[in-house]
C-alpha cells in the first residue's frame, strides 16, 4: 500500500515536472515571438494601423541626420584676419552660384571678415549681407557653385511638445561640426529676456521654442529638425547653470524668415518709431517716483520726452503720460513696450492706451 502511495506521488512529480517543461517552452516562444512582432496601434478613426518597432526612432534619426547634415555648416568670425569666434549655420537658398547661409546675430557679432566650412571640409569666404541683434539673426552669403540642397522650410506654429527633433552644429568649435543631438520640443512659446547692450539689465524679450537636444557654445546658428527633415529652428541660447540641465532655446522659423526677407531685401530690418522716449515705472527710484507724482506699485511706460513732429506728437501724445497698453495689450515695462511695438510695421495704426493726470485715454497714433 505504501508503495503504491510512493508510485503515485512519483507520477505525480513527473507529469507536473512535464507540465512545466511545456509551459516554459510556451513562456519562451511567445516572448521571442513578442520582440520580433511589430507593435499595433490605431488612429482615432479606427481605420489606419500604424507599426511602431523600438528601433524605428534610432533608425529615422539617422536617416534625417544623413539627408540634412551637408546643409549644416559652421561660421568662422575674425576681426582682421584674426578668429574671434565661430558658430553655426544653415543653408537657406541655392541659387545661381550663390549660397545663402542663415546664422545668429552673435555669431558674427564685432567681426569684419567670415567664412564658411561646408561638411565636404571646403572652407569659402563670406559675405555678411545684413543682421540683426534683435531678432538674433544674420544672413550670409558665398559665391560657389556647391551641389548642396537648401533645406526645406518646415511651420513652426505646427509643432507639438513632446515632438521628435534633432539639433546640428558645430559645438566648441569647427572640430566637432556636424554634431547632432536628439531630443523633443519641451516647450512652445517661451519668453526668454536678454541683455543685448552688455549691461547686465535684461532689455529685451525673445519668443523661442523649448528643447532639451543638447545645445552648446558653437551651436548657435545651427538647425533644428523635425523628423520630416525640415528646418523649424535656428539654435540660439542655452541656460547655463549647475542646476539646470537640457534647456536650450530655438528661434521658430516662423519668426525667422520674415527677418531674413528683409535682410535679402534691404541688407537690414527696418522697426516702426513712435518717436517717444520713456523707461519703466518700476526702475524708477523712489526719488523719481516721488517727485512725478507716481506710486511703487503704478505699471507701464513713463514717457520722459516725446520727438517734436514725430509720431506721437503728431497724435497727441504728451510727456509724462503712462503707456498702458497697445492695441489692447498690456503693457508693464519698456521690454514689453519695444516688443509689442516692434511686431508691428511701419504705417500700422495702433491704439495706444496712457494715463494722464489720473484718466485713462485711448490715442491713435500712425507708425512711421
Amino acid at each position: 500500500m505504501v508503495h503504491r502511495e510512493v508510485l503515485m506521488k512519483k507520477k505525480l512529480i513527473g507529469i507536473l515536472i512535464a507540465a512545466l517543461f511545456v509551459w516554459n517552452g510556451y513562456l519562451t516562444y511567445s516572448l521571442i515571438n513578442l520582440e520580433n512582432k511589430p507593435t499595433t496601434s490605431t488612429d482615432s478613426s479606427g481605420n489606419t494601423e500604424t507599426q511602431n518597432f523600438v528601433s524605428n526612432i534610432e533608425s529615422n534619426v539617422s536617416k534625417v541626420n544623413e539627408a540634412v547634415e551637408s546643409k549644416v555648416v559652421s561660421v568662422i568670425n575674425k576681426n582682421n584676419g584674426t578668429t574671434i569666434g565661430s558658430g553655426s549655420g544653415v543653408i537657406y537658398k541655392n541659387e545661381n552660384g550663390v549660397i545663402s547661409i542663415i546664422t545668429n546675430h552673435h555669431v558674427i557679432d564685432s567681426g569684419n571678415e567670415y567664412s564658411v566650412r561646408f561638411s565636404n571640409g571646403q572652407e569659402e569666404t563670406a559675405e555678411l549681407v545684413g543682421s540683426d541683434e534683435y531678432s538674433d539673426i544674420a544672413l550670409l552669403t558665398v559665391k560657389k557653385d556647391y551641389d548642396i540642397e537648401p533645406f526645406k522650410l518646415g511651420d513652426s506654429s505646427l509643432l507639438n511638445v513632446g515632438e521628435f527633433v534633432i539639433a546640428i552644429g558645430s559645438p566648441l568649435g569647427v572640430e566637432f561640426s556636424n554634431s547632432t543631438t536628439f531630443g523633443i520640443i519641451s516647450g512652445k512659446d517661451r519668453v526668454v529676456s536678454v541683455d543685448l547692450n552688455g549691461d547686465g539689465v535684461a532689455d529685451w524679450d525673445m519668443v523661442v521654442l523649448q528643447t532639451d537636444a543638447a545645445i552648446n557654445p558653437g551651436n548657435s546658428g545651427g538647425a533644428l529638425v523635425n523628423m520630416q527633415g525640415e528646418l523649424i529652428g535656428i539654435n540660439s541660447m542655452k541656460i547655463s547653470s549647475d542646476n539646470v540641465e537640457g534647456m536650450g532655446f530655438s528661434i521658430p522659423i516662423n519668426e525667422v524668415i520674415p527677418i531674413v526677407t528683409q535682410l535679402e531685401e534691404n541688407g537690414k530690418v527696418t522697426y516702426p518709431i513712435i518717436g517717444i522716449s520713456g523707461v519703466s515705472i518700476s526702475d524708477l527710484n523712489s526719488f523719481n517716483l516721488q517727485y512725478y507724482g507716481l506710486k511703487q506699485d503704478d505699471k507701464g511706460v513713463f514717457i520722459v520726452e516725446v520727438t517734436k513732429g514725430g509720431p506721437a506728437d503728431e497724435a497727441g501724445v504728451k510727456q509724462y503720460d503712462i503707456i498702458t497698453s497697445i492695441d489692447g495689450v498690456e503693457v508693464t515695462s519698456f521690454k514689453d513696450f519695444r516688443r509689442i511695438l516692434y511686431s508691428k510695421s511701419v504705417g500700422d495704426h495702433v491704439k495706444i492706451t496712457v494715463t494722464r493726470d489720473g484718466a485713462s485715454q485711448e490715442i491713435e497714433v500712425v507708425l512711421k
